[in-house]
């Protein structure tokens, strides 16, 4: 019984952390859940688009599912060079989420 109460609190605090890993940019700071959401978003815009930087986020930021946090980076001009960084964060969340990564904070 006690083994398990343990897996179950270890679970439960690893869960926490991973969704207190931030993702810098900048000025913008971004939770990695989000980033990740906008890797999958960019994954699926660049299939339906021959066009690869601008029209990716052009698509992107149209997206209805795009998180909200991401709203003020689709004003600015080089919104396709912030969301590439960011994609490149989320390609490898593993290094984020043990702060390998100099963008990433919070561990």
């Amino acid at each position: 019984m006690r083994v398990l109460l343990a897996t179950i609190v270890c679970f439960s605090t690893l869960s926490v952390l991973s969704e207190a890993v931030v993702v810098k940019d900048g000025e913008f700071t971004f939770s990695l859940e989000a980033v990740k959401k906008l890797k999958d978003l960019m994954d699926r815009g660049i299939r339906k688009s021959s066009r690869i930087a601008k029209t990716s986020s052009e698509v992107v930021c149209a997206n209805p599912a795009l998180p909200g946090e991401f709203r003020a980076v689709c004003q600015r001009t080089d919104a396709g060079m912030v969301f590439s960084r960011l994609a490149t964060v989320a390609s490898h969340p593993d290094v984020c989420e043990i702060c390998a990564y100099a963008a990433c904070t919070g561990c």
